[in-house]
């Protein structure tokens, strides 16, 4: 009997060993990049993507912050991965300045005529939500940025294609790290949101993008939305409309702190 009931498990491990794993293309036929990974995304963001030196874009912005609403004008002056130069403005008066690097931040606000330099951390502190260099850079271009330097975790529910840093139904908070997803379309793995989790400040920074198309012979999401929420409250939305885009080999990114300007305190 025993020979028998041996015999009959090798047999059963047998079959399973011959089953086919099924693929996620298989899975999704019509979702067209299932079947890619991290590496493929970035691969085909590296194909896709805006080159260039200098870009300068300028967008219309909707706001609420700090229980005020605000519209006014943003211009970005962006130098590939190395610096972001923000400009904002009102009625065609500059209100505040942001130059910031790597590892640097400057802050001018002319209306109240004070100013704030430090290690570009303190942004945090600034806006109250952490934001990644990588992600303040891509903003307004749509790039995909990963994070995290592991394969992480895929899920597809069509018409999107899901990665994650993490486990999809692990809670978010369990640690104080940064935890990060990127959803793309099925069908041209566009960017369509992008989520960043702070561990240590339960914290979250939302991006969705919409309404792809040409902006002046430039093909980028016209709209995109960003919120920043912690817990229950809502810390900050936006609304941003991109009006115009276009690249430069030579920019600058002109910040001056005035003789009488005072020194900002960041809490």
């Amino acid at each position: 009997m025993w020979k028998w009931l041996f015999i009959l498990s090798i047999a059963l491990v047998g079959c399973k060993a011959r089953q086919k794993l099924i693929s996620d293309a298989e899975l999704h036929p019509d979702c067209k990049y299932a079947g890619y990974d991290k590496k493929d995304v970035l691969s085909n963001a590296d194909s896709n993507e805006i080159d260039f030196t200098w870009l300068k874009i300028k967008a219309k912005v909707d706001a609420e912050f700090n229980d005020q609403s605000l519209i006014f004008q943003v211009q970005l002056r962006i130098r590939k991965d190395s610096l972001v130069y923000v400009k904002i403005s009102k009625s065609g008066f500059t209100g505040v300045k942001l130059l910031a690097t790597h590892d640097t931040i400057i802050l001018v606000d002319k209306l109240n005529k004070q100013y704030f330099t430090g290690h570009y951390s303190s942004l945090e502190k600034i806006l109250g939500i952490s934001v990644p260099f990588e992600v303040l850079q891509n903003l307004l271009l749509g790039n995909p940025t990963f994070l995290y330097e592991e394969e992480g975790f895929k899920k597809i529910v069509e018409p999107l294609i899901s990665y994650s840093s993490k486990r999809f139904d692990s809670e978010l908070f369990v640690d104080t790290l940064i935890h990060q997803v990127q959803s793309f379309t099925c069908d041209s793995l566009r960017l369509s949101t992008v989520g960043v989790l702070d561990g240590r400040t339960k914290k979250e920074v939302w991006i969705s993008y919409s309404d792809f198309g040409d902006i002046n012979g430039y093909l980028l999401n016209k709209k995109i939305e960003l919120k920043g929420i912690e817990g229950d409250k809502q810390l900050i939305l936006s609304d941003i409309e991109i009006k115009r885009v276009k690249a430069f080999l030579k920019l600058d990114a002109p910040i001056e702190i005035q003789d009488d300007f005072k020194p900002m305190e960041i809490k």
